[in-house]
């Protein structure tokens, strides 16, 4: 059956404290590889930082922590849900300097060159015109600072030994984002989005996080989770087969011998040049 595009921004998974969990497990997949990325690019005491698509805050939080009281986070996101999430972890952690505000990514509103350090993970795969919100982006930072994405390719998925129902997981996702005009494959191509709005001499790393245990090996069950309504609703499965592959991927999830290799995260940031006037 032909199935026709479905342009639509919103968010496909679940928001809000209902996301929460799923988030987490997120960030206890990725999270070190962030850290790791965002001190190296140089992320210090006294920055003024943006995280864009901030989502529940975990990075933004941890970004705060990062700069101290000397420096400021601003975490923009378009869901009063995960905004509400977002502050309560800020208040909770005692960050008064990292403070969130609800916007699009494709205009945010905020002065042009007042960041030292703007940022995004996972935000452009959800998006219909990334490009756009990359330039954003860009009009976001000083000159001089820095522009830090993070971003996945659900091709790159793998499980050992092999696993149908792992398989189709991902084919499904790829699927609806296909369907929705979102981009589930854009780590491949991130790099060559930086070059195309200007950026000269983007630099490139990639991580590929594999998990033998533990709850985020459950991870691609619980996307499944969230996302079946939106799979049923554009005829791409039906609910027997949701259920068969929730039941069979909790399986895999509990199997210590199966790996699962998770979706390849690429890491590319760029300094914004310095304008010199003669």
């Amino acid at each position: 059956m032909m199935r026709t595009m479905v342009k639509d921004d919103r968010y496909i998974l679940a928001k809000g404290s209902a996301g929460a969990d799923r988030l987490q497990l997120v960030n206890d997949v990725h999270g070190l590889d962030t850290a790791n990325l965002l001190l190296k690019v140089g992320l210090q005491p006294g920055m003024a930082v943006a995280d864009i698509g901030c989502g529940i805050g975990t990075v933004s939080c941890w970004m705060g922590q990062q700069v101290g009281s000397s420096g400021a986070v601003l975490g923009i996101d378009a869901s009063p849900e995960q905004l509400e999430q977002a502050r309560l972890k800020a208040q909770q952690a005692r960050l008064p300097h990292v403070r969130f505000v609800e916007a699009s990514a494709y205009e945010t509103e905020l002065p042009s060159e007042s960041f030292d350090l703007v940022y995004c993970r996972f935000l452009l795969m959800h998006l219909q015109r990334p490009l756009d919100a990359l330039r954003e982006m860009q009009r976001l930072v000083k000159p001089g600072g820095i522009l830090v994405c993070e971003e996945s390719d659900f091709t790159s998925p793998f499980c050992v030994p092999a696993s149908a129902a792992f398989e189709r997981c991902f084919e499904l996702y790829l699927a609806l984002g296909d369907l929705r005009g979102h981009h589930f494959r854009i780590g491949s191509t991130l790099y060559r989005l930086f070059v195309e709005i200007g950026l000269t001499a983007p630099e490139v790393s990639l991580a590929q996080p594999a998990l033998v245990r533990g709850d985020a090996k459950r991870l691609p069950e619980w996307t499944l989770a969230e996302i079946a309504p939106a799979l049923l609703a554009a005829n791409l499965t039906t609910a027997a087969e949701i259920d068969a592959l929730t039941q069979a991927m909790a399986q895999l999830a509990q199997d210590p011998l199966t790996l699962f290799g998770m979706a390849r995260m690429t890491q590319v940031w760029a300094p914004k040049e310095v304008r010199i006037f003669t």
